[in-house]
This record gives structure tokens, C-alpha cells and sequence, in this order.
């Protein structure tokens, strides 16, 4: 939070108000004498514009402090911490500016009762003011940032539900489905069995797309099971004309991705790259330490299906929407590579 054109508004208002308060009491008590109303004027804009310089120097000193509260002592986690904390710096800041406060208006105009009384008393009152004024920017802060999660909360349900939608619109992919089938219709005719494992790895991609859609992450294992139904029905539909290649880590494949992760991945190579016996599509699915790779030779179509990079884009969205690095997508002379990152269970 910073000291802004708002704040000062408010500050000279309150400044104004107080000096208001406090020189008609006075007057009123018999403490000070005003001859005139020109005189109460002048009273009021010196006593204001004192006030407001040392009132803004207060609170800009408060908001440096709850902004370093907020870097190392986090509401709500460490609320325990940093309500001690908070109290006791607010404190010294007040002494602080009570202090030089009196001692500046000793050095203009002496105390006639002395000025060690009067550092005390005023430091007290700089105290009282301090902390009311820390709870105040404090709640509100709290106020804003409530809102602001709300908002966010909102936001991202919204997003949640469209990228969800997207996902499961492109998993029924009219070429997919009508492709499968045609593949499905040449099997039964030649190869009962192969038909029959052809419809259960077909059956398998889409029950885990429906299992799955409404998760946020799931295991790196399922997601290399659900892969390998994917490829079967590729292998079978272009047979000796792509090559696969998986090798994942053992200890990670307890750990996560966004559902349909590499199916998205494996997806846009089949669409963009074009698989032939002479000239093969060759396929690699491995990790290096917390990164999953996804890569292809590069194999560019003449003509490439209608796309607008929906699947690319909502699987960024989605590790956006759990807060983790978005993945990097990578071209060279010879290789498209996707490197995604793992996420790690707590």
C-alpha cells in the first residue's frame, strides 16, 4: 500500500478536524486567547499544516511497515506473529514522530510546564493514535484484499469452467471420432481380436476424459496409461509409420500433471506433422529432474487442420489456475519439444 493522492485527501481532512477540536477547546477552557476570527484562521492553517506534514510522515512510516509485515510475517498464517509484532513497531514509530514532534515545537515555542512532560504526554497520545490508525489501514487493507480474492474466485471459476468445456469439446474431435471408426470398420473385417482391443483402448480414452475433466491434477501414471490407449489407436491406424518411445522415471509417476496433459501434446503432433513409413513420426515421452518432455521430429504437413491453438492455450490456463510455470515450447531445425513441469505433491 502506498501513500496516495486519496490518502493525503483524507489525512488534511482529519488534520483540519482535529486542530478544530483542539483550538476551540482551548479557547473555550481558557488555555489560549483569540482576538479575532482572522486570528483563529491563521491558528487553524498553522496548526493544520503541522499536523497534516507529521500526520503523512506517520502513516507513509505505518505503510512501510505493514508492506515489510506483509513480505515476512504473511496474514492470515502468521497472525499470531505479527499482531505482537505490528503493536509493538507501531509503538516506536509513534514515539518516534511524537517525539519530534514536541521537541520541534519546544525549539519554536518553549513549554511552560516543561518539555520531559510533555514528551510523555504527547508520545502517549502519538501511541493511541498510532494504533488506531494501523488497526484502520489494517482492516481496510483486509477488506480490499477479501475483495480481491473474491474477485479472483469468480474470475477463475469462470475460466475453470470454459477451459473445461474447451477440453472436453476438443477430446471429441469429429477427425478423431471419424477417423476411429473408419479404422474400427477395416478391423472387423480383417481382425476380430484386434477390433475388439481397438474398441476397449477406444473406450478407455474416453472414460478417463470424463473421470478426469473436473480434476485439477492428476497422477503422471494415469496420464501415461491413458497416453498409451491414445497412441494404440494411432499405431494401429498408421501401423509401422510412427515410433514411440516412453521412459519415466519410476519415483515419478506418483507425482502430477493437468488431466489430459500429454494427450493434448500428442494431439497437436499427429494434427501438425504428417507420419508415413518412409518418413516415420517418432515420439518421446520422458522426464529430466521435475520436467516432463514431450518431442517430435519435425515433420510439417503441407496442409495442416483448422486450428486456433486451443489446446496449447488452455493447458497453459490451466497450470495458471494452479499457480505453477507455464510449460515452454521449444523449435529447432529438427525437433519440436514441449517441456512441461511436474507438479510435486505436498
Amino acid at each position: 500500500m502506498k501513500l496516495n493522492k486519496k490518502s493525503l485527501l483524507i489525512i488534511l481532512i482529519l488534520a483540519f478536524f482535529v486542530q478544530l477540536v483542539i483550538i476551540s477547546y482551548n479557547y473555550l477552557k481558557g488555555y489560549i486567547t483569540i482576538l479575532d476570527f482572522e486570528n483563529f484562521l491563521i491558528r487553524i492553517l498553522i496548526g493544520t499544516s503541522f499536523s497534516f506534514i507529521f500526520a503523512s510522515i506517520l502513516v507513509l512510516l505505518d505503510f512501510q511497515l505493514i508492506n515489510y509485515l506483509d513480505r515476512i510475517l504473511q496474514l492470515p498464517k502468521r497472525i499470531f506473529v505479527r499482531i505482537p509484532a505490528e503493536f509493538f513497531l507501531s509503538i516506536i514509530v509513534a514515539v518516534f514522530i511524537g517525539s519530534s514532534v514536541t521537541l520541534l515545537s519546544n525549539s519554536l515555542m518553549p513549554y511552560e510546564d516543561g518539555l520531559k512532560i510533555n514528551l510523555i504526554n504527547n508520545s502517549l497520545i502519538t501511541i493511541v493514535l498510532n494504533i488506531i490508525a494501523v488497526t484502520i489501514i489494517e482492516s481496510v487493507l483486509w477488506f480490499k484484499r477479501s475483495q480481491q480474492i473474491l474477485f479472483k474466485a469468480e474470475r477463475l471459476e469462470k475460466e475453470n469452467s470454459q477451459i473445461k468445456y474447451e477440453t472436453l469439446k476438443s477430446q471429441l474431435n469429429p477427425h478423431f471420432l471419424f477417423n476411429s471408426l473408419n479404422v474400427l470398420s477395416s478391423l472387423i473385417k480383417i481382425d476380430q481380436l484386434k477390433a475388439q482391443k481397438f474398441v476397449d483402448e477406444f473406450s478407455s480414452v474416453f472414460r478417463f476424459t470424463l473421470d478426469v475433466i473436473d480434476k485439477p491434477v492428476v497422477e503422471i501414471k494415469d496420464e501415461i496409461d491413458f497416453a498409451k490407449s491414445f497412441l494404440y489407436l494411432q499405431k494401429i491406424r498408421f501401423e509401422d509409420a510412427i515410433f514411440v518411445e516412453i521412459n519415466i522415471d519410476a519415483k515419478k509417476l506418483s507425482f502430477y500433471l493437468p488431466p489430459l496433459t500429454i494427450q493434448t501434446l500428442l494431439e497437436n503432433t499427429f494434427k501438425h506433422n504428417k507420419a508415413t513409413k518412409e518418413f516415420p513420426l517418432k515420439i518421446r515421452i520422458f522426464n529430466e529432474e521435475n520436467f516432463l518432455f514431450v518431442t517430435n521430429n519435425l515433420q510439417p504437413k503441407i496442409r495442416v487442420d483448422d486450428s486456433k491453438g486451443i489446446g496449447l492455450s488452455n493447458l497453459n490456463k490451466r497450470y495458471e489456475l494452479i499457480g505453477v510455470s507455464k510449460p515452454i515450447y521449444t523449435v529447432t531445425e529438427k525437433e519440436y519439444i514441449a517441456k512441461i513441469p511436474i507438479i510435486i505433491p505436498e
